[in-house]
């Protein structure tokens, strides 16, 4: 623990659980003709994950681009294979992961590199994010 009353995290806060509640959360937004943002720091904010909305919003919207199609999130316990895909690029980070989800391979598309950029992000800021212990 530091001195301030803040230590960082011991274990990575990225489970497929947080993952699946958090695009279902910005799926639901979507549809509703929402911004994903907001409803994805009504999640993360309680957690002491405040860098997290924007950096998952930035990849979600990427992803939902290079799809070309919306993205699909289905029940806590069957997620849909977007909702697997971006597990597995999250626990990875690699794009090849996904198993055939989507190619995002850069020859066949253009925003490969941004969608591995956000990725990162991703995992930076859960790595990252202090934990108050004063709570």
């Amino acid at each position: 623990m530091k001195a301030s009353g803040v230590a960082r995290r011991a274990q990575p806060v990225l489970s497929t659980a947080l993952i699946v509640q958090a695009t279902r959360r910005w799926c639901g937004a979507r549809q509703r003709a929402q911004p994903g943002g907001p409803a994805l720091h009504r999640l993360f904010a309680p957690l002491g994950l405040f860098m997290m909305a924007a950096s998952f919003d930035s990849l979600m919207l990427l992803v939902e681009h290079a799809a070309g199609r919306p993205l699909l999130a289905g029940l806590a316990d069957q997620p849909t294979r977007d909702q697997c895909g971006i597990d597995a690029l999250l626990a990875t980070g690699q794009l090849a992961t996904a198993d055939g989800w989507l190619d995002f391979s850069a020859s066949r598309c253009p925003l490969a590199g941004a969608i591995d950029c956000a990725a990162v992000s991703v995992r930076l800021a859960a790595a990252s994010e202090p934990v108050s212990t004063n709570a």
